[in-house]
């Protein structure tokens, strides 16, 4: 199909405001705008890579992943410079859509085939691990009805997978029977706090209104989910994003990667956020990490080279995120 204005050129002016205008619709999450402006430098043909990965980010925002998947494919055989960022985006795509056994198939025939960076690999083989998991046996599981008391049977003592997976299949069952049962797992120091704030979305999601006390880290705090934010939509979170503004208008990539790792990294410590104390540093470290994942290392330089309390957040954010892609037997 040929684009509409293919025998017209756009005026480098008008292509830059249109540009600029795109990207700070993106920047104040203003996507259908932002999405808007992106079509019509495709239609003039005056889209870069860099704007078609707002494109991609468009798309996931708006929850219109086949075509954020269908895009993430076009720029991996067209941009092969990044071609292991719009696959991490891909992946990542599918493993939110549960899409496990197409991302097990392709990370099998990737492995096989290709040199995958370090960096990119490690990633990967986390996704892989999980998605097999979550696959193993789905469509062979068909439970009775009393598969939530077998959920919270298994809360105790089972294992993180087969927990994640069967909080997965019951989200959307009603949970008003059965509050009183799962309360006393958000006290329990051997349940993994990633599956906390799995159960904690979910009475979220049913307005549970009721005060539960919250055991992480060695931290206590009563909560009502009615009155809780998304993990997103908390103060800290939004002060971080904030400061990565000037991210987010250099490179998209790049910005969404620190949202990713900032997501998971609040996503651990939920309903508990870090100290105000500590932002500044724990949004460098976030920077890093990304940088590091994206192998950019040396195109960007913090202000303290060698800062021993962003090398320390950086090994916390780390070590969460291996709570977020357990591997717990």
């Amino acid at each position: 199909m040929k684009k509409k204005h293919q025998d017209v050129v756009i005026f480098p002016g008008w292509k830059r405001q249109l540009e600029q205008d795109g990207l700070e619709a993106l920047k104040e999450k203003r996507y259908e705008d932002a999405l808007e402006k992106i079509l019509l430098l495709e239609d003039f043909e005056a889209a870069s890579y860099e704007i078609l990965t707002g494109k991609v980010i468009c798309y996931i925002e708006l929850g219109r992943f086949d075509e954020a998947i269908a895009l993430c494919r076009k720029l991996m055989k067209e941009d092969e410079d990044n071609y292991y960022k719009y696959l991490h985006i891909y992946i990542t795509v599918l493993f939110q859509t549960s899409q496990y056994e197409e991302i097990t198939s392709l990370l099998d025939e990737i492995f096989a085939t290709e040199d995958v960076p370090y960096t990119y690999r490690e990633q990967f083989q986390q996704i892989y691990d999980l998605s097999q998991n979550f696959n193993q046996d789905q469509d062979h599981n068909k439970y009775n009805d009393k598969e939530i008391e077998y959920f919270v049977h298994n809360l105790d003592g089972g294992s993180f997978q087969e927990q994640w997976r069967l909080l997965s299949l019951l989200r959307k069952k009603p949970l008003q029977d059965y509050v009183d049962d799962f309360i006393p797992f958000f006290g329990d120091s051997e349940l993994n706090p990633v599956m906390k704030t799995g159960l904690l979305q979910w009475f979220m999601e049913q307005e549970i209104n009721k005060d539960i006390e919250v055991d992480k880290f060695n931290q206590i705090k009563i909560v009502n989910p009615t009155e809780l934010n998304d993990i997103m939509d908390q103060a800290f979170a939004k002060e971080v994003m904030n400061s990565l503004d000037w991210v987010e208008q250099q490179d998209p990539t790049l910005f969404e990667f620190t949202r990713q790792i900032l997501f998971r990294f609040l996503y651990i410590y939920f309903p508990f956020v870090p100290e105000q104390k500590d932002q500044t540093v724990i949004t460098e470290a976030i920077l890093s990490l990304a940088l590091e994942y994206l192998q950019m290392d040396d195109e960007y330089s913090m202000e303290n080279e060698d800062s021993e309390e962003r090398e320390y957040w950086k090994n916390e954010i780390q070590e969460l995120e291996k709570k977020y892609f357990s591997q717990i037997e």
